[in-house]
């Protein structure tokens, strides 16, 4: 469709400005939750689309309710050197900054100001637009850096905390926290000042196999072509599949319950740019023509070892063969490695994190660990297929054959 923009986004969150698609339920239950609650907990599995659904779907409709939505915080902004040893408290100073990002220039505070200010008094002291609700809402998203970031420093977690709880005993203020449900339980030690101690969760799922037709479909429908059906049924059937292991110790692949939202759009964005003709019909054939999704995922994994291994400076061979080695065993099945410092069974925890972020891993925590996996069983074969093509093109023979050597186990 190369006269066409692409309506996909690809493994970004949706903007403000952009249609989500395959989320009214989740919406509409949400705002709803919010609205008699004040203040909700959302949570997900990584890669489920809580920024998108944030940042496309519920901002957007509580501005169309009347509340006054301040921007969206992060809580691990950098502080700036002129900041340095200023400021008390990281969290708290991260806040302040995210707030104050769409307040006009004339009505922002003096950055000298914002290190002695609390959080509820930067709220009281805030500019407001002329004719803004008195509703406000406060959106946290990532919420578990709060966590992640300097995870020995308790003292300031608890700190901060307490001034979100003297913040929310406004009843003018809702507010909602986003993050990653691995992380939930490890924030029961911090939730004594927040009024309701976050009780009201709302947990978003993994798109159904209805919800995933939708975000297929609707998008090429809004760009004028048509999607077909028994070509969106193909495409979630591949990307929904997961594996058993029969009694007989085989692998068997089938069709699951749930599609991860960006493995989706990363496809599609790929099968948009690859129609190479103006027919606005994609249909099966379509689908084998410009490559299978197992192209698209290893194409996807590809583009993001390369750009992690410019990005940190960690070699590209060595994040492919950690991959190969460490997270996939001999018979093809999801393996897990534990975080340590520095290095987690000889990667660079700074890579690691970075693929995490590309939802290529997941960050699972158990009994106080982090784990690291495939982020999806489908995953699995592109991985394979492109780190086979990797080797091919850049090794030497001899170092092809040292690999195999020491993939079976031999001294």
């Amino acid at each position: 469709m190369s006269n066409l923009p692409n309506p996909y986004v690809g493994p970004r969150a949706y903007e403000s400005y952009e249609t989500l698609y395959g989320r009214d339920r989740e919406l509409r239950q949400l705002a709803a939750l919010l609205v008699a609650e004040r203040i909700v907990l959302l949570h997900s599995p990584s890669g489920a689309g809580k920024t998108s659904l944030l940042q496309a779907g519920l901002i957007p409709r509580m501005r169309a309710d009347d509340f006054y939505v301040l921007p969206v915080v992060r809580v691990n902004l950098d502080v700036p050197n002129r900041f340095t040893g200023k400021v008390e408290n990281r969290y708290l100073f991260s806040t302040l900054l995210s707030l104050e990002e769409d307040v006009p220039e004339v009505h922002r505070l003096a950055p000298s100001d914002l290190p002695e200010l609390s959080l509820d008094a930067y709220l009281n002291r805030r500019y407001r637009p002329e004719g803004a609700s008195t509703s406000e809402l406060l959106v946290f998203d990532q919420f578990e850096e709060v966590l992640t970031v300097l995870p020995s420093d308790r003292e300031g977690k608890l700190a901060f905390f307490e001034q979100l709880g003297t913040a929310l005993r406004n009843r003018d203020r809702w507010a909602i926290f986003a993050m990653r449900e691995d992380y939930v339980a490890t924030l029961a030690p911090y939730l004594r000042p927040i009024p309701n101690r976050l009780s009201a969760a709302f947990r978003l799922d993994l798109l159904d196999r209805e919800a995933a037709m939708q975000a297929i479909q609707k998008p090429a429908q809004q760009a004028g072509v048509d999607f077909t059906t028994p070509a969106a049924i193909k495409l979630v059937d591949d990307l929904s599949q997961v594996q058993e292991q029969s009694p007989d110790g085989s692998i068997q692949f089938h069709a699951g319950l749930y599609v991860e939202p960006v493995q989706l759009q990363v496809v599609c964005y790929r099968l948009w740019d690859s129609q190479v003709t103006d027919d606005r019909v994609i249909t099966v054939a379509d689908l084998g023509q410009v490559g299978s999704v197992d192209d698209s995922l290893a194409g996807y994994y590809a583009q993001s070892v390369a750009r992690v291994a410019a990005m940190t400076g960690v070699g590209e061979r060595a994040i492919r063969e950690w991959f190969g080695n460490r997270l996939i065993t001999p018979d093809g099945v999801r393996s897990q490695v534990l975080q340590r410092a520095g290095l987690s069974d000889g990667l660079d925890n700074r890579a690691i994190f970075q693929l995490v972020d590309a939802h290529i891993l997941r960050a699972e925590k158990r009994a106080g660990s982090t784990w690291f996996e495939l982020a999806h069983d489908r995953l699995i074969a592109p991985v394979r297929k492109s780190n086979a093509g990797w080797f091919a093109a850049n090794l030497r023979l001899f170092q092809v054959q040292a690999t195999l050597w020491d993939q079976h186990g031999r001294g």
